[in-house]
């Protein structure tokens, strides 16, 4: 129980710093949102709160594993901040709800997203692009500096990314596993040092050396040229001060009293709980009496709410092997281009099209695939056949859900699975007869 505890926390530390640094990379619009969107009654400091808000994301991965109870949870904590940050709910409250939001459901599913070197880099870009544009607006000016010390920071650890992949790489060794300490301290040491060197100079380092140099032979100069000349500078006249005009008093804005803030709210939850009971029944009345594109537009929509949330810690089972390059295969794609451009997407994939028994049997696979799916089941690409027919199995246990097609189709489960095998991995091709009696027996 120590270890699977102490693997939690570390694996949480890792994400937040993870989260962090996503954070980190778009800086520059968090600056434009500071400056042209967030209301001037909120105070920036509340925008410290966003890798915090990030962080419960994180923690709340596991209870959230659907995607409907990400974005419900998301909605709330977002609310919860824009309340907290102008004092009330009203629309000063909006804009860094809807920041809230963003943050905690990027925490969410971070672990589901891809932690390469790529986006580091697309963060640099932004970086300098912003940097050049900032610079000629007045607004942004002040924020030039702080972009350029965290463009280097992410510039550094952008550095440390790419080579600790290319280590991993070079090395034949897998990623997440310590590399030999030789190659570390021959490699990333002077990564740091010239990381470090860069970043300095980029963070104008270079530009006040070059600065504190020319202004010690300024001085040099001028002071030789005074010896020689016997003068001194005249002292300017003093400026005459404006008299100041009498300030008026400060007269504020009494605030509402407790009960009155109190009434407030439950005014906006019991409204917001009407507008969601009337969309409620209003959809549903749409979903039964509209058109079938309609249905079709609402089962997506809905089978996007139900998608389960995944970590990008799986290596994805490919069906399809990946061909090698035959003119003949070129030139036969060539022939089949324009007739299968015109062709729609559901008559692409048709038995009739099928050549062999082995494309027959991977057609029985894919229809018995998409059979599932359009029950509610989110099939899982790095599941081999055998997996995924288990896994099929427990879905159908735990839902108990008889519709039709259920049943025979999860009876015909194991010869479709075993046929399939066959088929996929080994040398002969499958009779005729069994290909036809398994399409028999799915009622295809």
């Amino acid at each position: 129980m120590k270890l699977t505890s102490s693997f939690y926390v570390w694996n949480t530390i890792k994400l937040w710093i993870f989260s962090i640094l996503e954070l980190l990379l778009v800086l520059p619009v968090w600056i434009l949102f500071q400056v042209y969107v967030l209301p001037k009654q909120v105070e920036p400091m509340w925008l410290t709160a966003m890798p915090l808000l990030s962080l419960v994301g994180i923690l709340l991965r596991q209870l959230c594993s659907v995607r409907w109870k990400q974005l419900l949870a998301a909605l709330i904590l977002g609310a919860v901040i824009g309340i907290l940050s102008s004092g009330s709910l009203s629309i000063e409250s909006l804009p860094l709800g809807v920041a809230g939001f963003i943050c905690a459901y990027l925490g969410m599913t971070v672990d589901s997203r891809d932690q390469s070197s790529k986006k580091y880099w697309l963060g640099i870009v932004i970086y300098f692009v912003t940097t050049i544009v900032f610079r000629r607006v007045p607004d942004l000016e002040a924020s030039v500096t702080l972009l350029t010390w965290c463009g280097s920071l992410c510039l550094l650890l952008t550095l440390l990314i790419s080579n600790s992949s290319y280590l991993h790489y070079s090395t034949l060794s897998q990623e997440g596993k310590a590399l030999p300490k030789e190659i570390q301290r021959n490699n990333r040491i002077y990564v740091i040092g010239i990381g470090i060197v860069a970043a300095v100079l980029a963070a104008g380092a270079g530009k006040a050396i070059g600065t504190l140099l020319w202004n010690i032979v300024r001085s040099f100069f001028g002071w030789i040229s005074k010896l020689f000349s016997g003068s001194s500078e005249p002292l300017p006249p003093p400026l005459e001060q404006p008299a100041a005009s009498p300030e008026l008093p400060f007269v504020g804005d009494q605030k509402p009293g407790l009960l009155a803030a109190i009434l407030d709210i439950a005014l906006y939850v019991a409204g917001a709980v009407l507008l969601g009971v009337a969309a409620y029944y209003a959809l549903r009345w749409l979903y039964r009496n509209a058109g079938e594109k309609w249905k079709r537009v609402m089962d997506a929509f809905l089978a996007m709410l139900r998608r389960e949330h995944s970590p990008k810690n799986n290596t994805s089972y490919l069906d399809e092997e990946k061909s090698v390059f035959t003119w003949e295969q070129t030139i036969q794609g060539l022939k089949n281009f324009w007739s299968t451009r015109l062709t729609p997407k559901n008559r692409k994939d048709r038995w009739e099209q099928m050549n062999s028994e082995r494309e027959r049997v991977r057609w029985l696979y894919r229809r018995w695939l998409l059979m599932k799916r359009d029950h509610g089941y989110e099939v899982k690409s790095y599941l081999t056949p055998k997996e995924t027919e288990d896994d099929i199995l427990k879905w159908t246990a735990l839902n108990k859900q008889k519709r039709k097609g259920n049943e025979s189709s999860v009876n015909t489960s194991n010869s479709l699975i075993e046929l399939y095998e066959k088929a996929r991995y080994g040398e002969e091709n499958p009779s005729a007869t069994d290909v036809a009696a398994l399409k028999d027996q799915m009622k295809l």
